[in-house]
């Protein structure tokens, strides 16, 4: 919910008098902003996993072509781009343990 959306119950919890409902309603918004940032961080780590899944799985279909096609004129360009997404997701997984376990 927004805070648009609390402050609207608080006025409806404060019409009729409900001053329970009203001390909780205050006590989430007190606690909003830590909330929303940690959603905030819970859905970068997430895109982060999506990232490295991603890079993964186009890894896969490079190693495979270069399985089938070696010797093909593009191997060199597959190769030069399964470097880049290597170096890529060494890059992910570097923050991704800086969320996890506080390595820089």
């Amino acid at each position: 919910m927004s805070i648009d959306d609390y402050l609207d119950l608080l006025n409806y919890a404060k019409a009729i008098n409900d001053e329970q409902w009203q001390a909780d309603l205050l006590e989430q918004l007190k606690n909003y902003e830590a909330l929303v940032e940690e959603k905030k961080q819970v859905d970068s780590v997430r895109a982060l996993w999506t990232r490295f899944d991603d890079i993964n799985g186009l890894l896969m279909q490079l190693f495979e072509k270069l399985r089938e096609h070696e010797d093909t004129p593009d191997s060199a360009l597959w190769k030069e781009r399964i470097w880049e997404l290597k170096m890529e997701r060494i890059h992910v997984a570097k923050q991704l343990q800086a969320r996890y376990i506080k390595i820089r």
